[in-house]
């Protein structure tokens, strides 16, 4: 048997591209590469480096401090709680930071600080509006919101009506019918001009029988139910014209349907020959 030797085949060098394209085109892909991955760590030190600059930087200092909308709380008083300190660097502070601490205080509804490039930083912040003080194991501030925000302080000296009939239960519950119907009320007391929320001493929930309030002047409660606010009251104010604003000798107004006012006086008024324990009006 004769073996015939295996020729190797030959490359065909006239297609295959040359060395010094393949090793161009290699190089223009790494360039491409490198393009896009070294500014990276170049900017991020770049802007490590401007940042530290401009929160030392010395022209760029805290000149002046001022605060807008406080009237219960001393200026002085919020500058101090905000940690931020003339003549330091504008952006020495977190504005996050400064807006918790100011918060810790229970009267600051809001707070926003600026920064002025004149080298000024503005404090503005919006109080709290207390329109109620609410009985439940001790007294509590109300706002306009029907936020409950603080334990009542005898030094606050806040002349306000007092809710009663409210417990930290019906308050955790949430959604009660009859707190959205308080809040109604004394938004109609507070807006009204005549009789209005000035001359109530005390508010009164009561799930059964709805709200009722006692006037400041003799005492006097006012069942008023659970809606049609201001209707009620005007029909309170007509009969109270009716004896020259004269509320002495009555107990108590029966408002709740407000075209045909009950009227129940003292006993007092009934012994000396009054007309009853009642009287429409």
């Amino acid at each position: 048997m004769k073996i015939k030797p295996i020729k190797s085949r030959k490359r065909n060098r006239r297609h295959r591209e040359p060395l010094s394209a393949r090793a161009a085109r290699g190089a223009k892909k790494w360039g491409r590469i490198l393009a896009f991955a070294l500014p990276v760590p170049v900017l991020a030190y770049g802007a490590w480096w401007a940042y530290g600059k401009v929160t030392t930087t010395g022209y760029l200092a805290i000149s002046g401090i001022t605060v807008e909308g406080a009237e219960r709380i001393a200026p002085e008083e919020l500058v101090a709680a905000s940690g931020i300190v003339q003549g330091k660097n504008l952006f020495s502070f977190s504005k996050d930071e400064v807006t918790s601490r100011l918060k810790a205080n229970p009267w600051l509804e809001s707070v926003d600080i600026n920064r002025e490039i004149s080298g000024t930083v503005e404090i503005t912040v919006k109080e709290r509006d207390p329109i109620a003080l609410v009985k439940l194991d001790a007294l509590y501030v109300m706002d306009a919101n029907g936020v409950i925000f603080k334990k009542y302080s005898a030094e606050e000296g806040l002349d306000l009506p007092v809710v009663t009939g409210l417990s930290k239960e019906s308050l955790a519950s949430g959604g009660e019918n009859l707190e959205e119907r308080l809040m109604e009320l004394i938004s109609v007391l507070t807006n009204r001009s005549g009789f209005n929320i000035t001359n109530v001493s005390e508010i009164n929930i009561d799930a059964d029988h709805g709200l009722s309030l006692f006037t400041l002047d003799e005492g006097v409660r006012l069942d008023v139910g659970m809606g049609s606010f201001e209707e009620k009251l005007a029909s309170f104010e007509k009969i109270l014209g009716t004896r020259g604003g004269v509320l002495k000798g009555i107990e108590a107004f029966d408002l709740n349907n407000y075209r045909e006012v009950i009227v129940r006086f003292t006993t007092d008024v009934v012994k000396e020959g009054g007309t009853g324990d009642g009287k429409k009006g």
